[in-house]
C-alpha cells in the first residue's frame, strides 16, 4: 500500500505517534483507489496462476476508469492487453460489458482506424460506488463517512 493510502487508512495516532509528530494527510482520491486496487491485481498475479484468478471484465473496468480519471484515451486493442485474455476472448468481454451500458466504443476521432473505448456515466457510477465500498464501507466499518477527494 502506498505511504499516502497507508498513512490514511491507519494514521499514525494509532500507531503510537504523537500528534504533534503527524503531517497533515489528504483523502485518497477515486484515482488512487483505482490505482491502489490494479497493483492488488498485479500483486495477486504473482501468487496465483492468472488462468485460475483471472477476471477479465474488472481489470478492463479499472483500466477504463484509471483513463477516465486521467482523461487519457484507451483504443480496443489496449484493453485487450489489459485483460490477458486472446483477442477473440476480449472483444467478447467487451461485447459483453457495452451490451450492460458499461462501457462505449466510438471511432477515435485523432485516428479513425482505432475504436475508443470510454466508460458511459453508468459505467463510471458502478465503479466509483464500487471502490467506495470496496475501500470505505467493507471491513468493521471504521471507514464509513470518510470522504474521498474527487478528482
Amino acid at each position: 500500500m502506498p505511504k499516502d493510502l497507508a498513512a490514511f487508512y491507519h494514521p499514525p495516532a494509532h500507531r503510537g505517534i504523537r500528534p504533534s509528530a503527524m503531517r497533515e494527510v489528504t483523502a485518497p482520491s477515486l484515482l488512487d483507489l483505482a490505482r491502489q486496487t490494479q497493483l492488488m491485481r498485479a500483486t495477486t498475479a504473482q501468487f496465483f496462476p492468472r488462468d485460475v484468478f483471472r477476471d477479465s471484465a474488472w481489470d478492463m473496468m479499472l483500466e477504463l476508469f484509471i483513463a477516465d480519471q486521467q482523461n487519457r484515451p484507451i483504443c480496443v486493442k489496449e484493453l485487450i492487453l489489459v485483460s490477458g485474455e486472446s483477442a477473440t476472448s476480449a472483444l467478447r468481454r467487451i461485447d459483453r460489458l457495452e451490451g450492460a451500458e458499461l462501457l462505449q466504443r466510438r471511432t477515435d476521432p485523432a485516428d479513425h482506424r482505432r475504436l475508443a473505448v470510454t466508460l458511459t456515466d453508468r459505467g463510471i457510477k458502478a465503479m466509483t460506488a464500487m471502490l467506495q465500498h470496496l475501500y470505505l464501507t467493507m471491513g468493521n466499518g471504521t471507514h464509513r463517512g470518510t470522504e474521498i477527494r474527487p478528482d
